[in-house]
């Protein structure tokens, strides 16, 4: 089992994306971690320049995909039919731990109606 671990956070829209995605740079992370699925070309402005984006789960990179429970795919795949953007991180505790922080200072609503996001161990890596 891998020392990484990997954070999903589910976003209404890109702008609420966006934002947080800056305050994960701000704070120096998510260099070459972070993945964003969605179907909105908008999300490929200059903010997001360096940051993969995808429009299905299952093209994440392995390392991230990995992590995902398999049993909460259908409910990711449901968010991105509903134009809603996913947002996802891999990397050590200590820096998920901090991008948690960041996105539940934010309150995104999450495809199941609580606020927050989702931490997975059990990566792959």
């Amino acid at each position: 089992m891998s020392e990484r671990i990997s954070l999903v956070a589910t976003f209404a829209n890109h702008n609420q994306a966006e934002t947080i995605i800056k305050k994960l740079k701000i704070a120096g992370l998510g260099r070459g971690k972070l993945s964003i699925i969605s179907k909105d070309k908008r999300l490929v402005a200059g903010e997001l320049a360096g940051i993969s984006l995808i429009e299905e789960i299952d093209a994440l990179p392995a390392e991230q995909f990995s992590c995902i429970p398999l049993e909460n795919l259908p409910g990711y795949k449901n968010e991105l039919g509903a134009n809603r953007v996913l947002l996802v991180m891999h990397g050590f505790p200590e820096e998920i731990t901090q991008a948690k922080s960041i996105v539940d200072s934010a309150h995104p609503e999450s495809w199941d109606g609580h606020a927050g996001c989702s931490i997975y161990y059990g990566c792959l890596d």
